[in-house]
């Protein structure tokens, strides 16, 4: 395979990315030009030996680029390009995303930090130095983003083009957005909220949270050391005590905040306009003030069967996933619902 000299190489070799050596693409270009060739006239047209022909072109059909028609002397066909390279990027995605999905499980594997990644580091006040693991933070991320937003921010307004977050959101990642009411005031705030409610990411309103955030699959967490420094060092937390501790926090904080809609015009209400038919219309009251099955089904004058089966419908409609977690929803929704912040 060593005899074709380099200035024979396509230039530039635009498909060795995609793992089709240069000679098989050499060989697929050929075929390109003359469908329906016999491996010895492409070893006569491409001047290549027959031993490396024969071999090429059996990997190029078993990477879907070349088929034999069933004949005597068989006789190669290439496929259309656009199949053929459409079909190999397909692959080499479905790679990429085990790849990334092998990721934690190797993490939790290395008994060693000091070895390589300790539990806490300190990211100095350089903007550099900080994207690279903020935008890990997406990339990296198989099954859910944690993120608490609130000014002061690095920017006056935030970046409209965050790839990764982009990418993330394609391969399945959940948002969990909680946003500070004065985000909400800034220029252009609004509208980036409202394309990522648009492409799906979830965002809750909340005033009373302390600091900035993001996680990834509770997996790895930044936050700035302090709230009035956005330009100053950060903390990258790995897997620990503390990174569960704060994954904990934002689900305490997940409950309390109430949820955001975006109109096309960037307009928002919070909380959500909830109609509940009138025998769950009836259970909300008892489910927020913490009244037991027992006691519930007796003032409804129903079975803690029935109960039961009405607490199920209720879970659903709320998306609910314990009692006390659907009395607070219920309750919520109800006082806010369409009222314009």
């Amino acid at each position: 395979m060593g005899l074709f000299v380099e200035s024979e190489l396509p230039a530039p070799h635009s498909l060795g990315m995609l793992g089709i050596s240069a000679l098989e693409e050499i060989v697929y270009r050929g075929l390109l030009r003359t469908p329906g060739s016999t491996a010895e006239m492409l070893a006569a047209s491409l001047k290549i030996p027959m031993a490396d022909i024969a071999s090429t072109v059996s990997e190029l059909e078993r990477k879907g680029f070349a088929t034999f028609a069933p004949e005597r002397v068989p006789r190669l066909f290439p496929s259309p390009p656009d199949i053929a390279i459409e079909s190999l990027l397909l692959h080499r995605q479905k790679e990429m995303q085990f790849a990334r999905l092998a990721i934690a499980n190797l993490q939790r594997e290395q008994t060693d930090a000091a070895e390589g990644n300790p539990v806490v580091e300190i990211i100095d006040a350089d903007p550099a130095a900080q994207a690279q693991p903020y935008a890990q933070s997406h990339s990296r991320a198989v099954r859910e983003v944690l993120c608490l937003i609130r000014p002061p921010f690095r920017v006056s307004a935030p970046n409209k083009d965050e790839d990764s977050r982009v990418e993330a959101r394609k391969r399945g990642v959940r948002y969990r957005n909680i946003v500070h009411p004065e985000t909400l005031t800034l220029p252009g705030w609004p509208e980036i909220l409202r394309k990522d409610y648009e492409a799906g990411e979830e965002i809750r309103l909340l005033a009373d949270f302390p600091f900035k955030m993001i996680v990834a699959d509770r997996e790895l967490g930044l936050l700035p050391l302090k709230i009035d420094e956005p330009h100053g060092p950060m903390l990258l937390l790995r897997r620990s005590a503390v990174l569960d501790a704060l994954c904990e926090l934002f689900d305490t904080l997940w409950m309390r905040a109430v949820p955001i809609h975006f109109a096309g015009d960037n307009t928002f209400t919070i909380g959500a306009p909830t109609t509940f038919p009138a025998q769950l219309e009836s259970l909300v009251p008892l489910l927020a003030a913490g009244v037991n099955d027992k006691v519930a089904a007796e003032r409804l004058g129903i079975s803690e069967r029935t109960l039961m089966r009405r607490l199920d419908t209720l879970y659903q409609t709320l998306n609910a996933k314990s009692r006390f977690q659907a009395g607070w929803l219920a309750a919520l929704q109800a006082m806010n619902a369409g009222k314009p912040l």
